[in-house]
């Protein structure tokens, strides 16, 4: 990652996204927003700035965002305590910051494109750093698509519905695929496609994908052990060990933590776009179109993909994951077997052993195999399987509430601050299929004299059966 310059200071101070000043941040008397954009390369500096703020982003949104569904459960009281319970509140001060980060990504963004590249360094306009503006730009929009009920897409503006923003990413994404041709740029519209629900775009974009390769293709998040900012979740799912304020689904357990035990002042990476992406959207289309066979052959080349991806050994000897006041001890040994809910049948393999040294994927992991995907005959259950496969590949990176269909309000600073917010926006929206208590999605049982785990509900069961495909 770019080492960061003075200019990230201004920035993140005079840029906040909605119109509001951050008062903690620390700011540089001496350095004005002028005087910034006005160095030598401002345009790369800017840009700079922009991954330094999607780092930022991510802190402020990823670790409630997975416990708002059935990846992860807080255990203590570090985090969240609400969202576990499906209390998603526009006052809660990690939503607010959420709603802010959005929005300041999506300003710099726009800042970057339309003053500091042709008033200050025209000379990179119709460059790929004028490209990755663009890019950024959209994914703004993308988070907001994906994530909220709806949300300004400018300062001070009416609130946008997810459709909205939807449409916006995608203009961005094309603006910078016509600069810069770049997978990254083909995985985002087919993304952004398949959220809005266009089929023909979302297939056309997971192809271009695909054949622009290459076929193992990762962007990341950077994080920088040194200036920072570091990765909050790494160290909600490994860093605080002992303390188990984050517990994933037994069922999930294989994949956790995913982050983390990097020698030095190294930080793990968190995937923002990977191939994976495309192949998924391509398996639920061909389901969509109900050709079960082409359905099942894109699963098992995401197999195939998921199982070359890297390992890496984590040590977790402090993680005893012994019961807490008003939570039971959870499964710490892979001798136990989990089912989904009482009619899955039960699996071994998916709880690893704590006690020493713990083998976990770093990028993409899955516990379908290609025996399973070749008894596939119903294409209720197919989908089943895809969104097995979607959870557990994209587990840890922000993508599970989509899923879910869990969005969150605007914050209530924004509302007090914004006349054109209404009372609805400030609503969090939980799908009627949600079960009731919220909490059920984590709950399970566990026998520790026959080491089996029953968890309570199968979502992606719910999902294939009354959500349906994305397409549909």
């Amino acid at each position: 990652m770019r080492k960061l310059a003075l200019i990230v200071l201004a920035i993140s101070f005079v840029y906040a996204g909605c119109d509001l000043i951050d008062g903690t941040n620390v700011v540089n008397p001496d350095l004005t927003l002028d005087e910034a954009v006005d160095s030598a390369n401002s345009g790369e500096r800017w840009l700079t700035a922009m991954e330094r703020r999607v780092a930022i982003v991510m802190n402020q949104f990823l670790t409630t965002s997975e416990l708002s569904t059935d990846n992860y459960v807080n255990r203590n009281t570090f985090f969240n305590q609400n969202v576990d319970d499906g209390v998603i509140r526009s006052i809660d001060t990690d939503i607010e910051n959420t709603n802010f980060q959005f929005a300041r990504l999506r300003n710099q963004a726009t800042f970057g494109i339309e003053t500091v590249i042709p008033e200050n360094d025209p000379g990179v306009a119709g460059t790929e750093v004028e490209a990755e503006m663009y890019f950024y730009l959209g994914y703004a929009h993308l988070l907001a698509a994906e994530n909220m009920t709806s949300l300004p897409a400018e300062p001070e503006g009416a609130p946008q519905s997810p459709a909205a923003h939807f449409d916006l990413a995608i203009n961005a994404f094309s603006q910078a695929n016509s600069i810069a041709a770049n997978v990254s740029y083909d995985l985002a519209l087919a993304r952004a496609h398949y959220g809005a629900g266009n089929q023909q775009q979302a297939v056309q974009f997971a192809n271009a994908a695909i054949s622009n390769g290459p076929g193992d293709f990762v962007r990341f998040i950077e994080f920088d052990g040194v200036n920072g900012p570091s990765s909050t979740f790494e160290l909600a799912v490994y860093g605080r060990q002992s303390f188990n304020d984050l517990q994933p689904l037994p069922r999930l357990d294989f994949l956790d933590p995913k982050y983390g035990d990097l020698p030095g002042t190294q930080i793990s990476p968190i995937p923002m776009l990977k191939m994976e992406e495309a192949h998924l959207i391509l398996a639920e289309a061909h389901l969509a179109d109900n050709n079960l066979d082409l359905a099942k052959d894109k699963m098992l080349d995401i197999i195939g993909l998921v199982d070359a991806r890297p390992t890496r050994a984590f040590n977790e000897t402090e993680e005893g994951r012994v019961g807490n006041p008003g939570f039971p001890q959870r499964p710490n040994s892979s001798d136990f077997v989990v089912r989904a809910d009482e009619n899955s049948p039960f699996r071994e393999g998916l709880i690893l052993d704590r006690t020493a040294e713990t083998i976990v994927p770093t990028i993409s992991g899955t516990s379908v195999t290609t025996d399973m995907v070749d008894a596939l005959s119903d294409g209720t259950e197919a989908l089943r399987t895809l969104y097995l496969l979607r959870q557990e590949i994209f587990f840890g990176e922000g993508r599970r509430m989509f899923d879910l269909g869990v969005r969150w309000p605007v914050s209530n600073v924004e509302a007090l601050n914004n006349p054109n917010v209404t009372d609805s926006d400030t609503q969090a929206v939980i799908p009627n299929y949600i079960p009731t208590p919220y909490f059920t999605m984590n709950e399970f049982d566990a026998d520790f004299d026959s080491f089996e785990v029953t968890v309570a509900i199968d979502m992606n069961r719910v999902i294939a059966t009354q959500r349906g495909n994305r397409f549909n």
